[in-house]
């Protein structure tokens, strides 16, 4: 029942952005005109722009890493999943916006029609509102199809707040349903002022607003042949975190750029310490092989509901991809007798010398009743499923399981243990992939 009331709590978010996305639709109706195909035109287009600018600053919400939203959406890694969805729901509403706008005038003439898509200086709130779909393509196609240099992507992020702000203007000033409805207008100037705050909270003034903790590097040490363990020290005061969440960590280190990444924790939170391992995967993790003993941290966080503690049952899996493992390593460092727990931990890796945190799991095993570890090592034992599961750990269906790994793999489990009936509330995950 806790973990039922839990999941319904992690989907109000979800059901927020809902209502929020339908209110206008209940002021534009009394002033709305679909009679006949051609209004029936205005009216989509209406609807469309309506709905897509309210998602559009939302949008802006749920990118600003608001700390007190994860409870509402089980995490900011679910966060960014639901992101990246409203974001091209609200790209195709937009985009649809002038084009169904554009079909109302083009029984009147194909000129009319044109300077809808076509509009110039001239007739400024539509050049605005053109304009402002403008830049959020192009704002887009290098976010997501150009590879950028990190400081350059990250310029031209900024311009989708330069998108919100042509785009409010564009409401403000279109003879509109929305001129002409007081609630309707109010309602959504008030969303976007919503938007348009949380992207200069983000991105403007995130140095002035949004703290961080500086720690400097005590230790850096070599995991295995790909895996860099960072162990740092706070310079003021340290981080209060449970076990299982992530940061978001940016190193002063010569060779390393001054990039923000996310990264789960390690350490527990009983030590004052922080603790990293980051594995060699890409431009940036492959750099942080150059990391310094003393270098400055600079770290955003915490963040993340993927931890044992937010669950009631006590009979829980947990299962570990690669460098999926992390988390569970701060998970499993953080148990103490008595332990009220009962967990078998799969260690999932392709060869015994990937699994640079097996001995250490074993110690704890050795150490802690109730935790259990199982190795397995895919080229020789096969791919790791349900069946595995099953041999180890023949009451799984009714535990709560914990996945972390590359996203196939975690694909591919959830499918499998939906068909052996397990729970989705049971079933939890961490999403995020580390560059």
């Amino acid at each position: 029942m806790l973990n039922y009331l839990s999941l319904s709590r992690h989907n109000i978010g979800n059901y927020v952005i809902i209502g929020l996305t339908l209110i206008p639709l209940l002021f534009w109706y009394p002033h709305a005109n679909v009679s006949g195909v051609n209004n029936i035109f205005l009216a989509t287009g209406q609807v469309l722009g309506l709905m897509g600018s309210v998602l559009f600053s939302l949008n802006f919400m749920l990118s600003a890493r608001l700390r007190f939203l994860e409870k509402y959406f089980g995490g900011l890694n679910r966060i960014y999943i639901i992101h990246h969805i409203i974001g091209a729901i609200a790209l195709i509403f937009l985009l649809y916006h002038p084009v169904m706008i554009s079909l109302f005038y083009l029984p009147l003439s194909v000129v009319a029609a044109a300077k809808i898509l076509f509009a110039g200086p001239s007739n400024v709130p539509v050049f605005l509102g053109l304009t402002a779909l403008a830049v959020l393509i192009i704002a887009l196609v290098l976010t997501f199809f150009i590879k950028l240099p990190y400081q350059i992507w990250k310029l031209s992020h900024k311009f989708l707040g330069l998108s919100l702000f042509l785009a409010s203007l564009h409401i403000y000033l279109i003879p509109s349903t929305v001129s002409v409805s007081l609630p309707l207008r109010i309602y959504i100037l008030g969303i976007s002022v919503v938007g348009i705050a949380a992207y200069l909270y983000r991105s403007i003034f995130d140095k002035l607003l949004i703290r961080k903790y500086k720690y400097k590097v005590e230790a850096v040490n070599k995991l295995g042949n790909d895996v860099t363990e960072a162990v740092m020290s706070p310079l003021e005061k340290p981080m209060n975190y449970l076990p299982g969440q992530f940061i978001f960590i940016n190193f002063e280190s010569l060779g390393i750029t001054r990039e923000t990444h996310p990264f789960s924790l390690t350490s527990s939170p009983d030590t004052p310490q922080l603790s990293l391992g980051i594995k060699s995967s890409g431009d940036y993790t492959e750099t942080i092989k150059l990391l310094k003993k003393d270098a400055v941290a600079e770290i955003e966080g915490p963040f993340g509901y993927f931890t044992f503690y937010r669950y009631g049952t006590n009979r829980q899996i947990w299962i570990a991809g690669g460098i999926g493992v992390t988390p569970f390593i701060s998970m499993a460092r953080s148990l103490a007798m008595p332990n009220p727990y009962r967990i078998d931990m799969y260690y999932v890796v392709s060869t015994a010398d990937e699994a640079v945190y097996q001995k250490e799991l074993e110690k704890i095993a050795a150490q802690i009743s109730g935790f259990k570890l199982f190795p397995h090592f895919s080229k020789t034992m096969g791919r790791f499923n349900t069946e595995s599961l099953a041999k180890s750990s023949p009451d799984f269906v009714g535990a709560d399981i914990f996945l972390c790994g590359p996203p196939p793999m975690m694909k591919s489990l959830k499918d499998q243990l939906k068909k052996v009936k397990v729970k989705g509330y049971r079933i939890h995950s961490e999403e995020f992939s580390i560059d």
